[in-house]
């Protein structure tokens, strides 16, 4: 722009020294460069003009110029500007990322724990629930069994009421069966006393045996008969071999005598003075009734088991295994074993008799099995056991008397116990129907024994263990018994407290 401004003067000046001489010329030719100096000044205008054109052309240049070097300068620090807001963004992005990684893990992990919370809040209502049932039924059942109760006292004591009057008639009828014997014995005396009779003396004492037992003799005849015949009294020594010979046979048929009129006297005594005859107490009505029968395990033996007509035909999902058991020896030994070709204790409630034995394996597909705890069961006392397992979960639950004793998960979960094998009871096989070890026999007393090819529910387990009747779907029981082996009985009785 400055180098433009100075041609510009350079220009101006040039032509003013180039018009001044024409000046100074002589006026002669003033008039004729009249027309060239218009000229002259109407170029000098224009020019003017030009140069004012020029510079406002210029000056809107220069002023265009600095908008766009201070547009470039903006540009310059927008971009700048820019590049910072976008490492900010991009920082706020990562940062936001982060922050929502770390939000998305910790939500998944909280809605597993509220999963789980749920899952165990649903199963305690369900528990408690459960147990509320339970508890109705138990205080029903309880309600009732004291009603039985108090009904049962009732009833004993009228037979007691009943037994004592009974008593007190027989002690009246005893007295009065002394007091006759008494008498009789008097008779006695006094035929013992009284002087040898003579053959016609012999014949009415027959004909008196043979008359009805309540018209004996009386003392007034027995004493005038022997006062006819006073003289023999003077004859100690030669009647008295007849005498005692005569003893004798009056003793005999006083003896006859009494015993065919024993039941007549009686029959002949007041109601009151009757011997009421020996009643049966009657068998007590048992509460218990779904055991059908009882096996005894007498000793440790390997001839002692017993086996089964059928095995299982299907393959098992769900197991439940219930029986009253009675344990002797102070160990619990082996209750059940289910082997097969491919592995000998696919099932197995194994149990040695070892110094310290207080639980019991339950084996599932062997090498899996869980130690079930069996103390309470070693009191030589009636005990109902019951075993429950399901491969849905792997859960199990083990019930003594009702009462839930342990219980877990993950125990062979989807696993089948396969069909075609052989069960026995009281022992455990290392081979498919053998292989048999003494120390590892069941000794006691098994009844109710049963088995369902499902899981059973608390209620139906305290159903049976109250004698309510088994449930539906037993696939064994010891109706199935095949064959009982070595010194095994098998006992009928319908109810527990009838068992032996």
């Amino acid at each position: 722009m400055i180098a433009c401004k100075e041609g510009l003067y350079f220009v101006l000046v040039f032509i003013c020294l180039h018009i001044q001489p024409a000046f100074v010329q002589a006026p002669g030719q003033t008039e004729q460069r009249k027309p060239f100096f218009e000229r002259l000044r109407r170029l000098d205008e224009q020019f003017r003009r030009f140069q004012e054109v020029t510079l406002t052309r210029l000056q809107g240049i220069a002023e265009n110029y600095n908008i766009s070097y201070n547009i470039n300068s903006r540009f310059q620090v927008l971009t700048e500007q820019y590049e910072n807001i976008s490492r900010v963004l991009n920082d706020f992005q990562a940062t936001v990322d982060n922050d929502l990684n770390s939000l998305k893990f910790w939500t998944k992990k909280l809605q597993k724990k509220t999963k789980k919370l749920d899952l165990k809040v649903t199963a305690l209502e369900k528990d408690v629930s459960d147990k509320g049932k339970q508890t109705l039924r138990e205080n029903k059942e309880h309600k009732s069994l004291l009603f039985n109760l108090t009904q049962e006292l009732q009833i004993q004591k009228k037979d007691i009421s009943s037994l004592s009057e009974d008593r007190e008639k027989v002690q009246r009828s005893l007295k009065n069966l002394q007091d006759a014997l008494k008498n009789q014995g008097d008779k006695m005396v006094q035929l013992e006393v009284q002087q040898p009779l003579s053959q016609s003396l012999l014949q009415p004492s027959r004909q008196a045996v043979t008359q009805p037992p309540q018209q004996p003799l009386s003392q007034s005849q027995l004493q005038s008969e022997p006062q006819s015949e006073a003289q023999p009294l003077s004859q100690p020594q030669a009647q008295s071999e007849p005498q005692s010979q005569l003893q004798q046979y009056l003793q005999h048929e006083f003896l006859e005598e009494s015993e065919t009129q024993q039941p007549a006297d009686l029959a002949e005594l007041p109601l009151r003075h009757k011997i009421p005859r020996q009643q049966q107490a009657p068998k007590k009505a048992g509460t218990i009734c779904n055991v059908k029968s009882m096996l005894i395990f007498p000793g440790p033996s390997i001839q002692n088991y017993a086996t089964f007509r059928k095995g299982f035909s299907t393959g098992i999902h769900e197991l439940s295994v219930c029986t009253w058991l009675q344990v002797e020896g102070g160990y619990l030994g082996t209750l059940l074993s289910y082997a097969t070709e491919e592995n000998d204790n696919k099932l197995v409630l194994y149990g040695r008799n070892s110094s310290e034995q207080a639980s019991v394996d339950f084996v599932i597909g062997d090498p899996a099995y869980r130690e079930l705890p069996v103390k309470a069961l070693l009191d030589n006392k009636w005990h109902h056991l019951c075993i429950i397992w399901s491969s849905i979960e792997g859960k199990f639950w083990h019930y003594t008397d009702r009462r839930l004793t342990s219980t877990g998960s993950k125990f062979q979960k989807g696993y089948e116990i396969p069909p075609g094998g052989s069960v026995v009871l009281g022992q455990e096989q290392d081979s498919v129907g053998g292989g048999f070890d003494a120390a590892e026999a069941f000794v006691g007393k098994l009844a109710g024994f049963a088995v369902w090819n499902r899981a059973l529910d608390p209620g139906e387990v305290s159903g049976i263990a109250t004698g309510k009747g088994l449930p539906r779907g037993t696939v064994l029981t010891l109706d199935d018994v095949a064959a009982v082996n070595g010194a095994v009985q098998h006992v009928e009785c319908g109810c527990l407290e009838h068992c032996l």
